[in-house]
């Protein structure tokens, strides 16, 4: 069973935090923050019949300190009044030895603007090892009983929960909370000395039903198995599943959109505020507060309230995200986007990080989509080399191992695996249609597109 009792750390967590922010005070520090998070991960797969589960509590404290006006940082595991006072002491220490930044102004000022944490369902929250192991047992049961062609399969359920509070010297004390689950299935299927992938998966704040999952995993699979070599290398009209997009958008926009990437001049979009950056079909929302939103919580890392805060509308560039320090930068207030990475955000000072991104959908599903293309190139699933992409320049290229032929608005056959190669802000002006069906993931709320003139070989 997984341990964390919410309703207790809403007490304790947040008086430990303003408890570190005095003891800051009277050791010297002109200005703290202590940040102190909690976070329970219950973990079980299968792999072709073997059992693998994890379960581990990921706790600790992360402070900044201001001395002589400049910022040391440290953390350390654990939670207690001993363990702050320790950490205290070592930030300060390395404050002293820091250089000054002169672009630090003061730390996170406290912000009154409502918000809230995402859905809390208490079924996640009760949800067992036992639970799990019943759920990844299904998966796998089921994959191997849809076909004999498939051969191996490995189906997972993870669940997540945990809080986080921030104090600091300029008056904010926050708690914010939140749980989810994901599970999903990866398996291979063998015909004629052919391997082939698939895979499928479900994010959530609520309770999921994973029937159909595993069919869904097999169908994909199934499919490649008669998959034929593209033979060529040309530029052509491609539809990208949800899924498949999803992780190009959120790697590319991560950075793009960041207020401190633009003042560095590290972004794309660098001085190209309210002028047009996409297809009049693309509007695009980062949404700290949407309430299914897998980042979705009360406030961000500093203790500032979450929000919307829409990106572009209407292809025309709209704002940038911004913490406390990019915001000081430019004598405005922060968006509610410092973030700090997981499972152990106390071990890292803030940066700019999207929450949710949210595009808003179009009238057709993925069905629809294919049907509006008399030639071109279906992606879907996972798609690979995401992260090798240029986030500054937008130029991409990404392996597809479960793609298709498109003609005459349907599919005419798989596709042995092909690279998809191109510039993503350059792609944004070439989003024709939008689709209907947006899947919810750690990247936010993303629906399948239609991107034209793009390079694809295999």
């Amino acid at each position: 069973m997984m341990t964390i009792d919410l309703d207790r750390l809403a007490e304790e967590m947040p008086s430990l935090a303003d408890s570190g922010v005095k003891r800051a005070k009277a050791k010297g520090a002109e200005e703290s923050e202590v940040f102190i998070s909690n976070v329970d991960t219950l973990s079980i797969a299968i792999r072709t019949g073997i059992i693998e589960a994890r379960q581990g509590a990921s706790l600790g404290i992360g402070i900044r300190v201001v001395v002589d006006g400049k910022v040391g940082f440290a953390a350390i595991s654990g939670m207690d009044e001993a363990l702050v006072n320790r950490t205290i002491q070592e930030a300060i220490d390395v404050a002293k030895i820091r250089p000054l930044d002169p672009k630090f102004s003061h730390l996170a000022d406290p912000i009154s603007i409502p918000s809230r944490d995402g859905i809390i369902d208490n079924n996640v929250l009760e949800f067992s090892d036992a639970d799990a192991l019943k759920e990844v047992e299904a998966l796998s049961n089921s994959a191997f009983e849809y076909d004999k062609r498939i051969k191996s399969v490995y189906g997972g359920v993870v669940v997540q929960k945990g809080a986080f509070a921030v104090a600091n010297s300029r008056g904010v004390n926050t708690y914010s909370k939140g749980a989810l689950m994901r599970g999903g299935v990866y398996l291979t299927a063998v015909e004629q000395g052919k391997q082939k992938t698939g895979s499928e998966s479900i994010d959530s704040r609520k309770l999921v039903d994973f029937t159909g999952v595993a069919s869904k995993a097999a169908e994909r699979a199934l499919k490649m198995l008669k998959a034929k070599p593209l033979g060529k290398s040309f530029r052509t009209t491609t539809i990208w599943e949800n899924i498949a997009i999803s992780g190009l958008i959120k790697h590319m926009l991560n950075a793009a959109a960041s207020a401190r990437n633009v003042q560095e001049g590290k972004s794309f979009f660098k001085g190209k505020l309210n002028e047009k950056v996409a297809s009049s079909a693309m509007t695009l929302i980062d949404d700290g507060q949407l309430p299914e939103g897998l980042l979705t919580f009360k406030t961000d890392t500093e203790g500032v309230p979450s929000q919307g805060t829409t990106l572009i509308e209407k292809g025309v560039l709209k704002g940038y995200i911004y913490d406390s320090y990019s915001a000081i930068q430019e004598n405005r207030q922060s968006t509610g986007n410092a973030g700090r990475p997981w499972p152990e955000p106390f071990l890292a000072t803030p940066n700019v990080f999207t929450t949710n991104l949210v595009v808003k959908p179009g009238e057709k599903d993925l069905n629809g989509l294919i049907a509006e293309v008399d030639e071109g190139v279906l992606i879907t699933g996972f798609v690979m080399g995401v992260l090798h992409a240029n986030a500054t320049t937008g130029e991409f290229s990404v392996v597809a191992p479960n793609a298709f032929i498109i003609k005459s608005g349907g599919i005419e056959h798989p596709l042995e695996p092909i690279t998809i190669a191109g510039n993503f802000f350059h792609s944004l002006q070439n989003i024709t249609k939008v689709g209907s069906d947006p899947k919810i993931t750690s990247v936010g709320k993303i629906p399948s597109l239609i991107i034209e003139d793009l390079t694809v070989s295999g």
